[in-house]
């Protein structure tokens, strides 16, 4: 055999046994590189597992969509249980079918501009199946697969602590709110930097118009506290009740004027600064010292008018006997005795008295009033006729009524009589002459302005005013204008009682006085009587024809008896017979003892015991022919005062005269006769 041969027999066998050894080592290696793939393929179905499980069974709602069509891929449980839909319809819509319809076009560019990896889309408002709206915090991983864009989204249900924000945000927007509007300073301040942190606009007005920039660098214990020392008190305070109430003190105005305050708060710690702070509002005290003052000035005049009414009451009862004494010695004497002279000074005097005892009850407002429904219009316009001639030339008198005026109950004497007195204070303020101005018109006063003038009540009235352009009145004397006797003008110019009487003519009508002044821009006063719908009623007929005495009987029934004694002489100079008693029951059994065959019973309205009132109501069941007139310098029972004038009663004011006493009897007795 060759060797050639034999070379490539064993060359070929090497190459066999070689390519053999081959085989046999690839057939391992693939064996080995199968089973790491089977265990690759384990491992990858396990981690798929695991994904799909940790999809599924998340708690947060979660899904993928296909960033190209937008459609669902896929849904978790928890988006099907928080949304409403089942993972049927879920992959037949679309993200959009989710969102609002006024979202859309920012949906639509986030997904034009996604990019792979983690995305975060903040806060969404999605929809869920029934219509209701959740809020939802967003986060999305963008990937690709099979050339193919998606993004896995996981979304937050937040509507709870949205919820929650919003209302935290609308308290604090309420709170502030409720401290931008509210009518007393708010501050807080740390103690040791002596500055305001901050401060509301009403704080800023109790300052006198800072900025809020301004006031937050003013150095509080200087430039706000008007004593320094203030702050030092109040800090000694805080730092030993934690607390304030009501500490009282006065603060400095950007003018330089200063304000009284009422601070209250508390002390804490700032845990930002680790410091010392005070939280508190302070009240404005300016209106209500005034308004303190004005509460004084009523209670002051209250007591001066029940002091003067009292009074009053005593005096009267003197004047009735002086009167009539001395008209009695007059009608004794001839006209050229030496006495007559003297007992008509007398006479006069008393009457000036009987006119000082007149105010001094219109002051304490004890004056009888015969009221009825009347038009203040109608009581201006006959009373401006009065007034030209009082005036003088030189004051030009203006009268603006207004045509549509409510009515009101009143005395229209005692109207035309606080008119008077105003034009006479008025003439007085303008020496050298002006313009005197009488309104009238209807004012409607509601709580705003009840709360700043005490103590009137709202509702309907009727304003009268009465304005002039003279000198006005200054500001440290404008409280005391209504007392007493109080007058700047010179001494026999006036007795310092014409706005005293306004006074309690307007209080005793249920009305309200208010004064407006500046010195040398005029005063003027506002008077407000309440309104009426009833209609307007005429005065009380009195008859004019009087019958001659002719012996009639009348009881004079009073407690003083010495003015039983005088007017007992008068009526019996007059042609009259006459009897007594000391009080009602008294009246009573001399009228039973005379079988009710008295003529006339006049009779006083206070008495010890039964008085005039009381006397009137057992003769009307006992005695009903019998006729009272009745007489009284005051009365403290209004109730009877007021019944007396509305039945038409026959009144008869002390002091009187011997010519009032007899024009009353006639006229009494000539109703009795008509009535009969």
């Amino acid at each position: 055999m060759p060797l050639i041969v034999i070379v490539a027999l064993v060359m070929g066998a090497g190459v066999l046994l070689w390519l053999l050894r081959c085989k046999l080592r690839s057939d391992r290696e693939l064996v080995r590189l199968r089973q790491e793939l089977a265990a690759e393929s384990a491992h990858l179905r396990d981690a798929e597992n695991q994904q799909q499980l940790l999809f599924s069974a998340n708690p947060y709602p979660m899904w993928v969509y296909d960033c190209a069509t937008l459609r669902f891929v896929s849904v978790n449980d928890a988006a099907v249980r928080t949304y409403g839909f089942s993972p049927e319809e879920f992959l037949g819509m679309t993200i959009l079918d989710i969102r609002l319809p006024e979202e859309k076009p920012t949906l639509l560019d986030y997904v034009n501009h996604i990019h792979l990896g983690l995305n975060s889309t903040g806060i969404r408002r999605h929809r869920k199946k029934d219509g209701s709206l959740l809020f939802v915090e967003v986060r999305g991983f963008a990937f690709e697969r099979n050339g193919a864009s998606y993004e896995l989204t996981l979304a937050n249900d937040v509507t709870q602590r949205k919820l929650m924000e919003e209302a935290l945000r609308q308290s604090q927007a309420l709170l502030q709110s409720l401290v931008d509007s509210a009518p007393f300073g708010i501050i807080r301040s740390l103690l040791d930097e002596d500055r305001f942190e901050s401060l509301n606009p009403a704080m800023l007005k109790i300052l006198g118009g800072y900025s809020l920039d301004e006031a937050m660098r003013l150095k509080i214990s200087t430039q706000v506290y008007s004593d320094p020392k203030d702050r030092g008190r109040l800090i000694e305070i805080l730092r030993r009740n934690k607390t304030v109430q009501g500490y009282e003190l006065n603060l400095l105005r950007r003018d330089g004027s200063t304000v009284p305050v009422r601070i209250s708060g508390s002390l804490a710690r700032d845990a930002h600064a680790n410091a010392e702070c005070f939280a508190g509002y302070l009240e404005d005290m300016t209106q209500q010292s005034a308004l303190e003052q004005q509460v004084r000035q009523v209670q002051k005049l209250e007591a001066v008018a029940r002091l003067a009414g009292g009074v009053a009451h005593d005096f009267n009862n003197i004047l009735v006997v002086i009167k009539l004494s001395t008209e009695l010695m007059l009608a004794q004497i001839t006209p050229d005795n030496p006495l007559s002279k003297s007992l008509l000074q007398v006479s006069n005097a008393a009457d000036r008295a009987a006119a000082l005892t007149r105010q001094m009850l219109a002051l304490g407002r004890q004056q009888i009033m015969q009221v009825c429904v009347i038009n203040v219009n109608s009581v201006v316009s006959e009373t401006s006729r009065m007034l030209r001639r009082i005036i003088g030339e030189d004051i030009r008198l203006v009268t603006k009524l207004c045509d549509t005026l409510e009515n009101s109950r009143l005395d229209p004497d005692q109207v035309g009589q606080v008119i008077l007195n105003l034009a006479v204070n008025a003439r007085d303020a303008m020496p050298e002459g002006g313009i005197l101005h009488l309104e009238t018109s209807n004012v409607n006063l509601d709580y705003t302005y009840t709360r700043e003038h005490p103590p009137v009540q709202p509702g309907r009235y009727v304003m009268l005013a009465v304005s002039d352009t003279g000198t006005g009145i200054d500001k440290s004397i404008l409280p005391r204008i209504f007392d007493p006797f109080f007058t700047t003008k010179e001494v026999g110019k006036g007795t310092g009682l014409g706005l005293s009487i306004v006074y309690g003519i307007v209080k005793q009508s249920g009305g309200y006085v208010w004064v407006y002044s500046e010195p040398a821009h005029g005063t003027t006063f506002k008077i407000y009587f309440p309104a009426i719908t009833a209609a307007l009623e005429n005065p009380l007929a009195r008859s004019e024809s009087y019958s001659e005495p002719s012996g009639q009987t009348i009881l004079i029934v009073e407690d003083e008896a010495t003015i039983r004694s005088n007017v007992r002489e008068c009526l019996e100079q007059l042609g009259y017979r006459v009897v007594e008693a000391e009080n009602g029951e008294a009246a009573l059994q001399v009228c039973d003892r005379l079988h009710g065959k008295v003529d006339l019973v006049l009779s006083d309205l206070v008495m010890p015991g039964m008085g005039g009132y009381e006397l009137a109501g057992e003769l009307a069941q006992h005695h009903p022919a019998v006729r009272v007139l009745f007489m009284s310098g005051y009365t403290e029972d209004s109730a009877a005062r007021r019944d007396i004038l509305l039945q038409g009663s026959a009144f008869l004011q002390k002091p009187f005269s011997v010519a009032d006493l007899s024009n009353a009897v006639h006229q009494a007795l000539s109703v009795r006769s008509a009535t009969a």
